[in-house]
């Protein structure tokens, strides 16, 4: 009998993992389908000390104006998919951020915004990246203003879309959750944790085919322990913030012109956070979503790229504006800028808040 109930979990359990590789399976074909249909092509590079794994509509073409599109914290790339399906006429990069998707990891380096920007910027010029409309959700939308201000020379517009980068007004939930103790509902420990942080983060939640929703909570969980010290990393950084305004002073040197888009529901970062992005930004314009939440380019993608594709369109029909910088300036490298704006008296880099 014993031996009879042995042979039944041994075969149950075989059950389930041929059932999840085949999720997986699915899952993939799905999404090289979705990749197809938004005209992005998988593309691979080593710089900056780690493995990239990338999309790009045209690789090489420097015919097309340049997108490029940075996601938040704990995701990956594919989160502009849909996004991305609207602008034909420009040429897509939306990368894998160091230590999150498919680019490589490594738990002996920081992940903060600071470094981000650095290894940013040595992908960008590995790729020949010019005249950038940078665009960056959550984490991401720190990382773009960090670049474009060691970088102003090479981005001609940002879009901020529910940025960190600047601590609002009013604390956020999950601002009210970390600092009383709370489990950060960023961080998948369960595919019950995946459903609350879907739940959390988006208020209008994009359709996802089966067995999407599966896969993505696997995947999500087995990154844990990866996502549990990026976001330590940062959330250091965001604390230390909270007693200094250099972040408020490099905002005030940004000359771009930049997009700020937000979900009025967002539990992440407050809506309160525009205000002083549109303070403290010397050119910026606004537009607040009513019914959606931290992600609008997945919770409403076609009316969110409609606004960016105007606000860009725009841009690129004025004559280009050159960039005027000393010749010390010049002299810098984006790491000894971002160094020389945050440097502390005890000789450590600081950056922007955020989630």
């Amino acid at each position: 009998m014993l031996r009879i109930i042995r042979l039944l979990v041994v075969a149950s359990l075989v059950s389930l993992t041929a059932c999840a590789d085949v999720q997986e399976s699915l899952f993939d074909v799905g999404l090289k389908a979705e990749r197809a249909m938004s005209g992005l092509e998988l593309q691979h590079i080593s710089v900056a000390d780690h493995d990239w794994t990338y999309l790009d509509s045209a690789p090489g073409d420097t015919s097309k104006p340049l997108l490029l599109m940075l996601h938040g914290f704990a995701v990956d790339k594919d989160n502009w998919l849909r996004f991305a399906r609207s602008f034909d006429d420009y040429r897509v990069v939306a990368p894998d951020l160091p230590g999150h998707g498919e680019t490589s990891y490594n738990p002996e380096f920081t992940y903060d915004f600071v470094q981000q920007a650095v290894w940013l910027d040595e992908f960008v010029e590995a790729l020949a990246l010019k005249d950038l409309h940078i665009m960056g959700n959550s984490m991401g939308g720190g990382i773009a203003l960090m670049y474009s201000y060691a970088r102003p020379d090479n981005v001609e517009s940002i879009t901020l879309i529910d940025a960190a980068g600047v601590y609002p007004p009013k604390k956020s939930d999950l601002q009210e959750i970390i600092d009383n103790g709370g489990k950060n509902p960023l961080i998948v420990n369960s595919v019950e944790d995946f459903d609350t942080l879907r739940n959390f983060a988006m208020a209008k939640q994009p359709f996802l085919p089966w067995p999407a929703t599966n896969v993505l909570a696997r995947r999500a969980q087995a990154r844990n322990e990866i996502n549990t010290k990026i976001f330590a990393d940062i959330h250091a950084v965001a604390e230390q913030a909270k007693h200094s305004d250099d972040n408020l002073k490099m905002l005030q040197q940004i000359q771009q012109p930049v997009l700020i888009l937000w979900g009025e529901k967002d539990r992440a970062l407050d809506v309160s956070s525009v205000a002083v992005f549109e303070q403290y930004l010397p050119d910026s314009r606004s537009f607040i979503f009513p019914d959606l939440g931290h992600a609008p380019m997945l919770e409403s993608p076609d009316e969110s790229a409609e606004l960016v594709l105007e606000f860009v369109e725009g841009i690129e029909q004025q004559p280009k504006q050159s960039q005027v910088k000393s010749n010390d300036e010049n002299q810098l490298s984006v790491a000894q800028k971002l160094a020389k704006m945050t440097l502390s008296k005890e000789d450590s880099v600081e950056g922007l808040a955020q989630e």
